[in-house]
């Protein structure tokens, strides 16, 4: 089941601008279905490319989406999960992007088995060096439930089951800007690697 499981990661690529929220995003952090009348706002965030490539994936670090995966992941109708249209501004232009909201939290953590640092109250994890996800947990959730969902013990974790995966990287050509990372090799350093 371990292998079943993939981190999304943003591509190694300095041309590939970072995304932050051009408004407030509180509403997204509270794991809980949101409702906006409008598309969100964000912009390229610091620092900005001199020539920005936009592509499929860019990180807020929340997974923003082009519309093409959008369109994938809309068909998959998962739970705990919502596409909220974004718009972002590029150079005289703006463009429609697709903010991935997953408040669909699992607490799966193997405490015994991963590797991390955690906060001194031991609410929050500061670091993970290794990532186990306990799976007598998740065979206690039905297959469906856990297609897509944020780490409850760290939510900047977006994990991703093989299944979805291969619906998204079926796309032709590729999706650009995005990694699936197999959570036996992600560690909270992958980003950069």
């Amino acid at each position: 089941m371990q292998r079943d499981y993939f981190v999304i990661e943003r591509a190694a690529s300095n041309v590939h601008p970072l995304l932050g929220w051009n408004q407030s995003a509180s509403m997204f952090r509270k794991g809980r279905p949101v409702s906006v009348p409008e598309p969100i706002r964000l912009r390229l965030a610091e620092p900005v490319p001199s020539a920005p490539v936009m592509v499929d994936h860019h990180s807020l670090p929340a997974p923003v989406v082009s519309q093409r995966l959008m369109q994938v992941l809309a068909k998959l109708e998962l739970p705990g999960f919502q596409l909220i249209p974004a718009d972002v501004p590029v150079r005289e232009t703006v463009l429609r992007y697709w903010l991935v909201h997953v408040y669909n939290r699992l607490a799966c953590l193997d405490r015994r088995k991963s590797v991390f640092t955690q906060s001194p109250s031991g609410l929050l994890l500061l670091s993970v060096d290794s990532l186990v996800l306990d799976e007598e947990v998740l065979s206690k959730v039905s297959l469906e439930q856990r297609l897509v969902f944020v780490l409850a013990e760290s939510t900047s974790v977006y994990l991703f089951h093989r299944t979805v995966v291969d619906q998204v990287m079926s796309l032709i050509p590729p999706p650009e800007g995005l990694r699936f990372i197999p959570v036996p090799d992600w560690n909270d350093s992958a980003g950069f690697r």
